[in-house]
């Protein structure tokens, strides 16, 4: 009788153990996260959501070669009515995700078109528990 409660109360226990951990699954990995913004972030410049792509950039976002966020905007936006996001291709195949803390490297990711190709290099930031885009830089 004794080894009957001790195993009832060790099944109870697996049981309580195992609906726990069911409840306490961890959510996506800093990589995945990154990952799929940057997946939303091409959806957006390849639809010329230029509002949509705008959520996904840091507002303290600063480029040596573009400027601030605003100035990143107008950017696309030019570059969009002279033609040059027309059939755009940004491929991240070969991209590597780099995390340390709440910062992240992006690149190389290349972007083909009309203008030809370019290899660029994305930095981001963990905002409130967001990735957002703080820099890019070409030449990678």
């Amino acid at each position: 009788m004794k080894k009957l409660a001790v195993l009832c109360a060790m099944l109870g226990m697996a049981v309580l153990l195992a609906a726990g951990c069911a409840t306490t699954a961890k959510g996506p990995t800093d990589q995945e996260m990154i990952s799929k913004r940057m997946q939303e972030c091409v959806t957006a410049i390849k639809a010329k959501k230029f509002d949509a792509f705008k959520t996904l950039v840091s507002p303290s976002f600063e480029s040596g070669v573009v400027g601030n966020r605003d100035d990143l905007l107008d950017y696309l936006k030019n570059a969009d009515d002279a033609g040059f996001l027309d059939g755009v291709e940004i491929d991240l195949s070969g991209a590597k995700i780099t995390v340390t803390g709440d910062k992240t490297t992006v690149a190389p990711v290349t972007a083909s078109g009309s203008f030809g190709s370019l290899g660029l290099g994305f930095e981001g930031v963990k905002d409130k528990g967001v990735w957002l885009i703080s820099n890019v830089e070409p030449g990678f």
